[in-house]
């Protein structure tokens, strides 16, 4: 049987158990709109939250600060905060700012690695699109590309969890990964490209090949560990070619994964001869350890927790552990299509080999770990082990704690 029956076989499936899905869930109607709403819902209460605190000065969300932006040079409408405040979000909004650019310093910012920021390149750009080039209103198209991607997200992970026989309502499982909660608040990537990674899963589960390629091809230049994903496209329908010699091979999986994985190497090689380094390897080795190790060393350090926000770090560490542990025991029984679980082993692979430094702070290594965390909740949802389900309460628990930490830090 080919990649497409199975999926189709799958999703076949879950329809006509539709009336069986989660009774659990009572009167809440099974529709894609619910898990949306619910999603856009709570991210812009935290966003109106978070703006409360920072005076409705929606710039301080960039969090621009030394030594890579100056207040002499920077418009007025962008807030330089502290250097110990600074963080990502400046750079995406230089990208969304002026995204072609090669400038040493553009609106007062500039790249502290230039050709790793222009390979993460599609979340500035689309903020360039949306505020019309006005570089007042990029913060703004910061923050509103963010709200509007986790409602995204809760919509088409709704979809993959009907696929799998789940109730709609379990694609906030999804949308509530509480790295997310870190996008909304720092105006970084992950829930853009978190959402066209997801659509792209939902088209190859739909036989949309050339969709699936388009869309992994677009997470790809805006969050570079999202190749992980078209990856195990390749991976997986390599496999079923070798298996199943004797029938008709489906090409689409190996298109829908090679194309993004063609596009991102020529993206990366792009980036290489702009500003002179390999995106990949211009902070490698200020990212990457011996398996586990920096785990490993950071555990010493907050056992016992210290004060709060080693509490929240330890507990980010231990739900992000059993996530991925839940997800390691059901890999192999669950129901989740192959591709998304052979993506799962690379995925998880990047969380193992992160150095101290990440680990050093939940802001960094929840996420790093943005696929492996959406990838294990694929896998959970597609298992029918009445135990998966529990993993939803630690993960939903640690966004609402996050919320609340970003809140308060806010201002």
């Amino acid at each position: 049987m080919r990649v497409a029956d199975r999926v189709g076989a799958v999703a076949y499936g879950a329809v006509v158990s539709s009336a069986d899905r989660d009774p659990r869930l009572g009167r809440v109607p099974d529709r894609l709109w619910v898990p949306a709403f619910a999603a856009g819902l709570l991210a812009a209460l935290f966003v109106g939250g978070l703006l409360l605190r920072s005076h409705d000065d929606v710039s301080r969300l960039v969090h621009a600060g030394p030594p890579w932006t100056q207040a002499a040079g920077a418009p007025g409408s962008l807030t330089v905060l502290p250097a110990d405040k600074a963080f990502d979000g400046q750079f995406f909004y230089r990208l969304g700012v002026a995204p072609w650019s090669t400038e040493p310093v553009v609106a007062g910012v500039r790249f502290d690695l230039p050709s790793l920021r222009n390979a993460r390149w599609g979340y500035g750009a689309l903020a360039f699109v949306l505020s019309g080039g006005d570089r007042d209103l990029v913060p703004w198209a910061l923050v509103g590309l963010n709200v509007a991607a986790a409602a995204g997200v809760g919509a088409v992970a709704g979809a993959l969890a009907r696929d799998l026989g789940r109730h709609a309502a379990w694609g906030l499982l999804l949308a509530l990964w509480p790295g997310f909660a870190y996008s909304l608040s720092l105006d970084t990537s992950e829930l853009v490209a978190s959402l066209l990674v997801l659509t792209g899963l939902l088209a190859a589960r739909r036989s949309r090949w050339g969709a699936a390629a388009v869309l992994l091809a677009a997470a790809a230049i805006t969050r570079d560990t999202t190749v992980v994903v078209p990856a195990g496209l390749v991976a997986a329908g390599a496999w079923t070619w070798w298996r199943d010699r004797s029938v008709e091979r489906d090409r689409g999986p190996l298109v829908a994964g090679g194309v993004p994985l063609a596009v991102f190497a020529g993206w990366q090689l792009l980036q290489r001869s702009r500003y002179g380094a390999l995106p990949l390897t211009s902070s490698g080795d200020n990212n990457l350890a011996a398996p586990l190790a920096g785990l490993a060393h950071q555990l010493a350090h907050v056992l016992p927790p210290s004060g709060g926000a080693e509490a929240l770090r330890l507990v980010s560490m231990v739900t992000l552990v059993v996530l991925v542990g839940a997800a390691a025991v059901a890999w192999r029984t669950s129901a989740t299509p192959l591709h998304e679980r052979v993506a799962w082993v690379p995925a998880v692979l990047v969380v193992v080999l992160l150095n101290s430094y990440l680990w050093s702070g939940a802001t960094a290594f929840m996420r790093a770990s943005t696929e492996a965390g959406l990838l294990s909740s694929l896998v959970l949802l597609g298992s029918r082990r009445r135990w998966t389900d529990l993993a939803a309460v630690p993960v939903v628990g640690l966004w609402l704690l996050t919320v609340v930490a970003q809140v308060g830090k806010a201002g």
